[in-house]
């Protein structure tokens, strides 16, 4: 086993958006400590899987009868994950999913029991937990809580003052961490141009292709990317939404700009579906599918709404042959990425100097059980971000082009993060090794 160097690993996680967070602090931790651990052997995968971008089911501790037969399940992953290394991982990373509402501090804080009590079975010794975009949980088994600042309440703010115990496990950040950087646009952009010149011959391809070299060709643009419904009902996402940005859309149109659609693996189907036949007529606005496609039938259930079926699957298809537009697209002078109010993928293009919008009229996310997404538009606009309507309004009245938005840079939050965490770690290893 080799001891010298710190390395970090993760349950694979069935959530894109947990997923990356994870992803971009593995990076970030193997960066600063020059572990050059590869992602391969930084997920726990279930049995069965073999790619951490495979997992499609969560493994919650709420989804178990007991904590036993979760920490069993657990223990028999551990089992195999580590037959396969050749090193004992320090830090073990996990995500605090907002969508699992009620359970999910719970979730976070049985899976980090199990890590150590796997440790402590073992005789493997020292292990630093670490939970990402948390909210203000008094956690048993987590060492350390990234706490974003939107997600903060008042009563928060209280028992942190009063708690210094809690206080001192608690890092709080403007923004989440994520795995996204000006560095990636500008890889997938060029990755992009390559996959147009490959394809241009492409018969199939070429309706998609002449809508993405007019939106290419044109001086303004927007790229609008999709959140989407959760599986409760605090976020309505619905096609009277879709037909307000639709409109919005249609007004830069007229003011020539072009405007790109992209959705994500929340959007619901029939959102798409509406914003892609409606983009048919429009030379200058496309709609282009992110969302993983259903492969069999027996996939098109309620319950795997996540997946796409609709109407537009053989043109979806097609689509793929380009591969993921984003965030390449966003590599294009001139351009506005938005993102709607339910998703926090504003910190990401802000803390990359991307000019960014939030779009939230006409879009219902719980005020009481999603504050999390208010407050973080009130951080970020007018100081980091632009309100979409406003932006409208400027672009339509006043000419008023991405170009000219001057925001400030959000700062990192992933570097702070790793770099406290790694001061915890060697703090806390050192203390442990004394008491031998």
């Amino acid at each position: 086993m080799n001891y010298n160097k710190i390395y970090a690993f993760s349950l694979a996680i069935a959530d894109v958006g947990s997923r990356n967070q994870i992803l971009g602090a593995l990076n970030a931790l193997a960066e600063l400590t020059g572990s050059e651990q590869s992602l391969e052997t930084a997920f726990v995968l279930p049995e069965g899987i073999n790619h951490y971008s495979e997992v499609k089911n969560a493994l919650h501790f709420s989804l178990y009868k007991d904590y036993s037969a979760f920490k069993n399940v657990i223990f028999k992953m551990l089992d195999h994950y580590f037959a396969h290394i050749n090193f004992v991982p320090r830090i073990f990373l996990t995500v605090y999913n907002l969508s699992e509402s009620a359970n999910a501090g719970e979730n976070v804080d049985m899976l980090c029991r199990a890590i150590k009590e796997y440790y402590a079975a073992h005789d493997l010794g020292f292990i630093f937990t670490a939970v990402l975009t948390s909210r203000l949980h008094n956690y048993k088994y987590v060492d350390l809580i990234n706490v974003p600042k939107h997600v903060l309440t008042l009563s928060s703010r209280i028992r942190l003052l009063q708690k210094k115990k809690l206080r001192k496990k608690v890092l709080i950040t403007l923004g989440t961490i994520n795995n996204f950087s000006r560095k990636k646009v500008t890889e997938k952009f060029n990755e992009l141009k390559l996959k147009l010149a490959e394809t241009a011959q492409d018969v199939d391809l070429k309706p998609h292709l002449q809508k993405l070299q007019t939106f290419i060709n044109t001086p303004k643009k927007v790229v609008f990317c999709l959140g989407g419904r959760v599986d409760g009902s605090e976020i309505v996402f619905d096609l009277d939404y879709a037909q307000k940005i639709f409109s919005d859309a249609l007004r830069l149109v007229k003011h020539d700009y072009a405007v790109a659609f992209v959705n994500g693996f929340r959007t619901p189907s029939n959102v798409s579906d509406f914003l892609f036949e409606q983009s048919l007529t429009q030379p200058k606005i496309l709609f282009y599918n992110c969302k993983k496609i259903a492969a069999f039938e027996d996939e098109k259930t309620p319950q795997n709404w996540r997946l796409y079926f609709g109407k537009f699957e053989n043109e979806f298809k097609i689509q793929q042959k380009l591969g993921n537009i984003y965030p390449g697209i966003l590599g294009f002078d001139n351009t506005l990425v938005v993102h709607t109010l339910d998703s926090y993928a504003a910190c990401e293009t802000t803390n990359a100097a991307i000019p960014t919008a939030i779009s939230r009229t006409g879009l219902y996310v719980s005020p009481s059980l999603r504050y999390d997404c208010h407050n973080l538009y009130k951080l970020l606009c007018p100081k980091y971000a632009i309100d979409w309507d406003e932006f409208v309004n400027l672009a339509t009245h006043m000419n008023m082009e991405p170009q000219d938005l001057s925001p400030l840079l959000l700062s990192s939050p992933l570097r702070v993060f790793t770099e406290t965490l790694l001061n915890k770690v060697s703090l806390a290893w050192a203390k442990e090794k004394s008491k031998r």
